[in-house]
This record gives C-alpha cells, structure tokens and sequence, in this order.
C-alpha cells in the first residue's frame, strides 16, 4: 500500500478511505507531509470540510482542552527543535513550500485531537535516554539549516516515500534510538488507534466520513490496527500533489 510516493514529477499524497462490511461508516486517511505546496493544504482543507468529523494529529495541546475544541496548540522547545528540519525552511519559503497550515478551528466540522497533551510529551521527553534527546537536538537544526542552504525541490522529497512495507521494516530495525522513536511514533499511535476504536463504537450504524489528518507516519499503523480490530480496508484512494517539480 503506497502511500507517499516520490517520481519525476514530483511527490504525492494518497487519501484512503477505509470501509468495512456491516457498517455505513467510513474514515478517509489524508496522509501528511509537514512540508508543501500551499495548493495541497488548501485542497485537503477543502476535503475535510466535506466530512462529518475529524481527527487530527495535535502533539502538545493544554492538558484542559477537550478533545472536540481544542486549537492548534504552541509547540513546546523540545518539538520545536524536533521539527527544525522542515520548519527552518517552510519558514523562508524555500521553493516556495510552506509548512503545513490546515485551519482545523474553522471548518465548521467537528475535531477531535486524541494526540499526547504537553504533559504527555513532556513526561514522555523526560524519559528518553539523555544521549538521544542531545542527538536529536543537534541533528534536527542542522538538518533544516542544510536545507534551507542547499535544499532545492528534489532534495527536499528525499526519504519522503514511505509504503506500508517501510513501516514494516523500520519495525523489523533494531533501532539505537528505540526510546525517541516510541515516543515520536509507537506510542502515539496507540492514542490514535484508540480513538478511531472510539469512534466505530459509537458511530458504526452512522453514515458518516470521518476524516483523518496526521503524519503519513502514522497511517499504515493506524490502518492495520483498524483491520485488526474490525476489519476496515482500504477500498480506493485519491492522488494529492503535495510538491511539484
């Protein structure tokens, strides 16, 4: 299952829907790249106004917002430093891409944001081995000032290709930075997979789309959880240009 795809023409987004037998239900995965054309985001915001519900991702909102009103939350200095590789030039408009900007609060849709609180992630940051927080706070920013220098369109697409496959080999990897990675993934997922649960529970005699905006990172887990528990599968996709060459 491809799900950012990278060819000469540029990279690509799929949106999944995902149906399942016995239920009008439905959930459209619009996989994320942080990074893009302004066109792209404006069209996945046009997307998400035609569904009934939203889940977005939301890393670091207030511990007191509820999931259905909560705004676009401040990053805290640790995510901040996290996502320096795609912010620094995002915020330059190197090639003209932007970061991604989809007004959640105003699509008269409801949302929901079942992402870790900033307590959550600060708890989860403080847990991490002292060697992979310090690698990872040098490594982001040198990784986004290289970009912002060097990074033309195609440099920028390098390593943005992902399938369901790469999600299952990265799980296959021993990986050295086990602990940030759980954090920034793995557990993370479980709090969507969760709440997509959630939402089937109570909503699986409705007919209804419910929208899923989150880091294409996160979407081959969450689509296998959701077959695991009952049995969704994609039934068609839609291609998104999110860079143009």
């Amino acid at each position: 299952m491809q799900i950012v795809e990278v060819s000469v023409v540029g990279v690509r987004s799929a949106v999944l829907e995902l149906t399942a037998r016995g239920t009008p239900l439905r959930f459209r995965f619009f996989p994320m790249v942080h990074v893009g054309e302004p066109a792209f985001y404006a069209t996945v915001t046009d997307r998400l106004r035609r569904c009934d519900l939203v889940v977005a991702e939301g890393v670091g909102r207030p511990d007191d917002a509820s999931g259905g009103s909560a705004a676009k939350a401040g990053r805290s200095p640790a995510m901040s430093v996290l996502t320096a590789s795609y912010q620094l030039p995002a915020w330059f408009r190197r090639s003209g891409l932007v970061e991604q900007d989809i007004p959640l609060a105003a699509l008269g849709v409801p949302v929901r944001y079942p992402d870790m609180t900033a307590r959550q992630f600060a708890t989860g940051w403080r847990a991490v081995p002292w060697w992979q927080r310090a690698v990872a706070t040098v490594a982001s920013p040198l990784v986004g000032f290289d970009r912002l220098a060097f990074g033309s369109r195609r440099a920028l697409a390098a390593g943005m290709e992902l399938s369901d496959t790469d999600w299952h080999d990265q799980l296959a990897d021993v990986d050295s930075m086990g602990e940030l990675m759980s954090l920034l993934g793995e557990q993370r997922d479980r709090l969507l997979i969760s709440e997509l649960d959630r939402i089937h529970r109570e909503h699986r005699h409705d007919p209804i789309t419910v929208g899923v905006v989150y880091g294409a990172a996160h979407v081959a887990p969450a689509i296998y959880g959701m077959r695991a528990l009952h049995r969704y599968a994609p039934r068609g996709e839609e291609w998104l240009t999110v860079i143009g060459f």
